[in-house]
């Protein structure tokens, strides 16, 4: 294959490719950066194709399998932001950084389950009382998220070790809820508390990068808190920015339902009184 990168191979061969590999080769064309984060059955999905195809997309472009081309295609995006960020003057470094944040920030607002959100802070908002479980570096935020509750008004319960809150999940009931939080989606602990807690009836509200992780599967309702999908760093990421975001949102729109519950009033209000007329 040559220096070629991935996407100048898979245009090259393009014409060469089968109806349906054409389909794969469309998706990723169009979104790159999104790609090198999938496994082969988030490219079969998005593409609307089976996983079969997408492997025989991979190998009719010249790759071993889905792994050394998602590879070579990780290594690829990374090379082109390396160009893009070489000409950035080092005296707007600071700024650059934060204009990345803000860039993961709006990603992640344009991306995320709006229904998924409003969902959750209907449960928190009606339920007894919120477990909140997470592994490795997202206790913190799982602390933070139990203070910004108690200060809303919900009664939370976090504590870092698994054996003390498997302990006290096993205590809920039905009306209670649970938030787990696994960037990665595959933390045992957590899903141990996940499998506890719909034993015990309760609601599962997962803050997860990956919505089709084993624990995007288990939960009710998913909050997706990835706003870097130029990333290719599945068990090195850890940055907890786009996770806190997450947790803030959904504080906010806890402290701010009652104005929201009015807005939405009104607008049925206004439709019935539209249908009448």
């Amino acid at each position: 294959m040559g220096e070629d990168g991935v996407i100048n191979v898979i245009q090259k061969l393009y014409n060469e490719f089968s109806p349906m590999e054409k389909k794969v080769a469309n998706y990723i064309l169009r979104n790159p950066d999104m790609v090198v984060e999938y496994t082969v059955k988030d490219l079969a999905k998005a593409s609307d194709v089976s996983e079969a195809t997408v492997v025989r997309m991979c190998k009719h472009a010249g790759y071993k399998g889905y792994w050394a081309f998602r590879t070579m295609l990780a290594r690829d995006m990374g090379t082109i932001k390396k160009e893009k960020k070489g000409n950035v003057d080092n005296d707007n470094v600071i700024r650059e950084l934060f204009q990345v944040y803000a860039e993961m920030i709006q990603t992640l607002g344009n991306r995320i389950s709006i229904r998924a959100m409003k969902e959750s802070a209907k449960i928190l908002d009606t339920c007894k009382q919120v477990y909140i479980i997470a592994g490795g570096d997202t206790g913190t935020v799982a602390k933070h998220l139990s203070f910004r509750l108690g200060r809303a008004g919900i009664r939370a319960i976090y504590n870092e070790l698994a054996d003390y809150y498997l302990n006290t999940i096993n205590l809920a009931d039905q009306e209670d809820a649970l938030i787990a939080i696994s960037k990665s989606g595959i933390t045992k602990t957590v899903l141990q508390g996940v499998e506890l807690a719909q034993k015990k009836g309760l609601p599962v509200i997962a803050i997860t990068e990956y919505e089709n992780s084993a624990l995007g599967e288990l939960a009710d309702h998913v909050l997706v808190c990835k706003g870097d999908f130029g990333r290719f760093d599945y068990y090195k990421n850890y940055s907890n920015l786009s996770v806190t975001a997450v947790v803030e949102a959904l504080i906010g729109l806890l402290e701010n339902r009652d104005k929201i519950i009015e807005k939405e009033m009104d607008t049925i209000e206004l439709m019935l009184s539209e249908a009448k007329l």
